[in-house]
């Protein structure tokens, strides 16, 4: 008996420094991985449309601005993945992001970029885009995204995301151009007048589609793509100079 006794105290000696051995070499694979330089950062960027407003140069480099360190030669220990994407989220460029250390360190970070759906032309300031969940966007050297353009009076459209102000309603007009294909085929321009009424411009023909206010806008679009779907078949692209839906059952 006393020898079976000993028999199993050995056993459980053996395991309590097996199991803190195997706690000492995580500690120290841990403490030697931590220590470890990031070996590489990838960076892939999904953009939503064909243009690129930033790419991964640019990333790279707001991010070690931003953190004031140099990512690619960073420790593994020093990378704060909730940081990076914080900041990448707080980009007026970025919709979404996603950042992780895989098995061989290397630092992958993916993007998906905003969506611009209308440009804003301003003559005394910068031009901006607006995305498609009405945020603002930087105009950018680097990538011009092919969408309608909002000229003329534009200096009254202040960014400004209540529901009831000119820049959503703005937003609520490019937005449905924008889902809906054969409208966003037809309209190159929306002009706002001195007065504050829309002119829509099409992309063919000379004619010009007066919209008046901004008042259901949806039914008034509904208005002009149903005349351009049937009468322009009929008539041709250049015998109207001018059409206008600013008034229920006017057309």
């Amino acid at each position: 008996m006393k020898n079976k006794k000993s028999k199993y105290d050995l056993i459980r000696i053996f395991r309590v420094f097996g199991a803190a051995g195997i706690v000492v070499i995580l500690f120290f694979s841990i403490k030697y991985k931590s220590n470890l330089i990031v070996n590489k950062v990838n960076i892939n960027i999904e953009s939503q449309t064909k243009q690129k407003l930033i790419d991964e140069h640019d990333i790279l480099k707001y991010l070690n601005k931003s953190l004031g360190k140099d990512l690619e030669i960073v420790k593994i220990n020093d990378v704060d993945i909730k940081k990076i994407e914080k900041l990448l989220n707080k980009s007026h460029f970025i919709e979404n992001s996603n950042v992780y250390l895989d098995s061989k360190n290397r630092l992958n970070i993916k993007c998906v970029l905003k969506k611009p759906i209308v440009r804003v032309h301003r003559e005394n300031s910068k031009d901006f885009y607006i995305d498609i969940n009405g945020d603002p966007v930087p105009f950018s050297k680097r990538a011009t995204v092919r969408v309608p353009i909002i000229t003329g009076n534009t200096a009254r459209i202040q960014i400004n995301k209540k529901e009831d102000s000119e820049y959503m309603k703005l937003w609520k007009l490019a937005r449905s151009i924008n889902d809906d294909a054969f409208l966003s085929a037809l309209i190159e321009q929306i002009d706002i007048q001195q007065n504050g009424e829309i002119l829509l411009v099409p992309k063919l023909g000379k004619q010009k589609i007066e919209f008046g206010d901004l008042v259901n806008s949806e039914n008034k679009l509904k208005k002009v793509k149903a005349f351009y779907q049937s009468e322009m078949k009929k008539t041709g692209w250049n015998k109207f100079k001018k059409l206008s839906v600013k008034w229920d059952g006017q057309i």
